[in-house]
Formats: structure tokens, sequence, C-alpha cells
């Protein structure tokens, strides 16, 4: 993304549509990463390289209900 990060598109993201759960995917990986996610609303973050049952349980978790 030129103009955003994952995080800042996530922040913009949960500004408008708080109720909406975002799944953020990255190849970079760490504690600060995984620090500013959460703060900017995440529900799950996912780090290269992906399988597919990842994506699938991490998607699972995000659109259970009350997971917000």
């Amino acid at each position: 993304m030129p103009d955003l990060s994952g995080v800042e598109l996530a922040r913009e993201i949960r500004r408008v549509r708080p109720e909406l759960p975002i799944v953020l995917m990255s190849g970079y990986s760490g504690a600060q990463l995984a620090a500013r996610a959460r703060t900017a609303g995440v529900a799950e973050l996912l780090r290269k390289p992906l399988v597919r049952r990842d994506i699938a349980e991490a998607l699972a978790r995000a659109l259970r209900p009350n997971n917000s």
C-alpha cells in the first residue's frame, strides 16, 4: 500500500466501521507489530508464509460472534 501501512489502514477501518473484524497479514514479525495491530483493533494477525489452515482458523476466530 503506497500511502498507508496495514496497521494504519486497520485504524481507519475501525474508525469508520468499529464492528468489522480485521485480519491483518504481514511478512514482518515481532512484538512491536503485534502490539500496534492489537491497539489498532486487529482481531487476528497472520504472518507469512501462510498455509490454508492458518487462514481458515484465523477467519473463523475473527468472525466468531462476540469477538469484537
